[in-house]
């Protein structure tokens, strides 16, 4: 804000003016506005030399007075703007905008999604805002989960624009190009992850399944072959030949809900980095998953030899099989209570132990190993079974942490499987877990003969104890057997990492309910899920490696920053417009200020800064290197 003056009716006059900034067709423009109109020069001349001098350094330093008003004091800007009309709404209300994912859209950029988007859109002709559309997505589904067509009602809230395309149509067609593209965008993601210095850690794998339910109690039916009079083909053991299987199928939910749900396949490195990610309809057997993953997607991305860990739900002999036979290999568990009737006199005899003890001289952990021998069967395409004999590592541990977890959570339920062992008849009607423990038999009660009608329930005391005796045991089975024991375990426990990306995905995400229903679009959902997870991930690595922590802790998932608390610090770095020229920032929070930190930026000024100052800003973070 300056002093001007200028000729009115051959007369000086002076008025009070201020330059800015303004961007015209992504140009830069320089612009000035009469603050306030003062009237002629003689009006305010006290004869004494440089007065015109002496006036234009007042208003510079803030003594110059009008009316009363000082200013060096911003409340006046406002008044004189009010005073000439020159107020709009750019000042009058808070308007501020999103600077929090400036962080979002440099490791956008750095995992070549954008340009990709830009060699898609080129090589298709597309002519709306692709890598725009896609932007808008990613960023939404992290910083403000919601539909598709709220998250393109918020498109705006960026301080800078980051999509051009004003059609919401554009966007349902973007999904439709994402989808067809999924392979090739994992494929970029992998390749810049293993190329930055993060570097891919893929050494141990972790690969596990859950589902998402949708907001409808109607599934999609399967498409069946027609033959010329539009009647259902069988093949030769007259199952009808399915030419397309439905999508949102009703299954075995994680959350145990009712409505369709479908199945997604995750692998993640050992850095807790998204590797690939695969949908299947919801009827789909977990185990099933992992063989079409496999084949299809990590033995091409050139990962070099991988260990996978898995829950019991992948403990298959064709899934080990498919492993082994590349060269690669698995830490998987084995359900203690399924081989109970094998395992029980090896795991109850306590020589060959490893103990591990409190100061109190008690047990809390115990483990050992043994080697078995065993041969793996595959069944190929034509219908011939290959085998493969190798030598797995077995190995159970007790740990009493868990038992005693077991023991409090099951207490109620041993009780009342114990006060019905006088009458079994009370277990008849109640929960299927239940149902394990009795059975029912025809029984003559006089003679004890199988032969009478009538129906005698039968409580099965020996399930109950072995059910007791399981408790807190664990079995895990590893091709690596030259691997320590105790190492084995705690990579395994690192299967924890997989689990929370899916909580992240279920809830900081709101990756569920899902509510596009086409089988193209909820696969692009999924697709931007994964890409928002990643984006999360590597900010997490980040904050883990400038705190030099480890990321491999296995006694608990080293996260830096929860993906809950990194959206709110994210969705509080603001901006708002000050004036023409400058912007007022909320105050940074110790996390912003160690994100800043993190991108070189640890100087910044947070007050008032310029157009020019937060331009540099974004420049400088969208310039750093994964």
């Amino acid at each position: 804000m300056y002093l001007d003056r200028f000729n009115c009716k051959g007369k000086p006059y002076l008025r009070i003016v201020e330059n800015y900034t303004v961007f015209e067709n992504g140009k830069k423009k320089n612009k000035r506005k009469t603050i306030k109109n003062l009237g002629f020069e003689e009006k305010f001349d006290d004869g004494k030399p440089n007065f015109y001098q002496r006036m234009k350094e007042s208003v510079n330093n803030g003594s110059f007075k009008i009316d009363g008003l000082d200013t060096n004091d911003f409340r006046v800007r406002a008044k004189l703007y009010n005073a000439n009309k020159f107020i709009d709404e750019a000042f009058a209300y808070l308007n501020p905008k999103n600077i929090g994912y400036f962080f979002l859209e440099n490791i956008y950029n750095e995992l070549g999604i954008a340009d990709l988007m830009r060699r898609i859109k080129s090589d298709s002709k597309i002519e709306y805002d692709l890598n725009g559309l896609v932007k808008m997505l990613v960023f939404g589904r992290i910083l403000n989960p919601q539909s598709k067509k709220k998250t393109f009602e918020y498109k705006d809230n960026y301080l800078f624009p980051i999509v051009s395309s004003d059609e919401i149509k554009q966007m349902y067609r973007a999904l439709d190009v994402l989808e067809e593209n999924s392979r090739k965008i994992q494929n970029r993601m992998n390749t810049k992850i293993k190329n930055s210095s993060i570097g891919r850690n893929s050494n141990l794998t972790y690969y596990d399944v859950t589902n998402y339910f949708f907001e409808t109690m109607y599934g999609d039916d399967d498409v069946y072959e027609l033959d010329e009079n539009n009647e259902i083909v069988k093949d030769v053991q007259g199952n009808p030949i399915i030419v397309k299987k439905g999508f949102r199928k009703k299954g075995v939910s994680k959350e145990n809900r009712k409505e369709p749900i479908v199945q997604m396949g995750l692998f993640i490195d050992n850095n807790g980095i998204p590797i690939s990610h695969k949908l299947f309809p919801g009827n789909t057997q977990d185990k099933t998953t992992f063989k079409n993953v496999l084949e299809n997607d990590i033995n091409k991305m050139d990962l070099g030899k991988i260990v996978i860990v898995a829950d019991n739900g992948m403990n298959a002999q064709e899934n080990k099989y498919l492993i082994v036979d590349k060269g690669n290999g698995y830490i998987i568990s084995k359900s203690v209570k399924r081989s109970w009737k094998s395992q029980r006199e090896w795991t109850l005899d306590d020589s060959d132990y490893q103990v591990i003890k409190n100061k109190n001289n008690e047990v809390v952990f115990k483990y050992k190993s043994r080697i078995n021998e065993i041969t793996l069967t595959y069944k190929n395409v034509d219908g011939t079974i290959s085998k493969k004999k190798v030598k797995e590592k077995e190995i159970v541990y007790w740990s009493k942490k868990h038992y005693e977890r077991e023991m409090h959570q099951n207490k109620k339920f041993i009780e009342y499987l114990e006060s019905c062992k006088e009458n079994p008849d009370k277990l008849k009607d109640k929960e299927r877990k239940s149902q394990q423990y009795i059975k029912t038999v025809d029984i003559d009660k006089e003679t004890g003969e199988v032969i009478h009608p009538e129906k005698v329930i039968i409580f099965l005391n020996e399930k109950l104890e072995k059910y007791k005796e399981t408790l807190g045991y664990y079995s895990i089975v590893t091709s690596e057997i030259a691997e320590d024991d105790k190492e084995i375990i705690n990579r395994y426990h690192g299967l924890s990492r997989i689990e929370d990306s899916f909580r992240i995905i279920k809830s900081d995400l709101e990756g569920r309910p899902i509510y596009v229903w086409t089988e193209e679009h909820i696969k692009a959902h999924f697709l931007i899920c994964f890409m928002a997870l990643t984006i999360i991930r590597i900010i997490q690595y980040k904050i883990l490696k400038f705190e030099n922590k480890s990321t491999l802790n296995v006694d608990g998932w080293e996260q830096g920053i929860t993906a809950e608390k990194l959206k709110e610090e994210l969705i509080k770095f603001e901006a708002d417009k000050f004036d023409y020229n400058s912007y007022k920032l909320r105050k940074p929070t110790e996390d912003i200020k160690k994100l800043l930190e993190i991108y070189e930026n640890k100087n910044f000024n947070f007050l008032l800064p310029s157009n020019k100052e937060i331009t540099a800003l974004r420049n400088s973070i969208l310039s750093k290197k994964i």
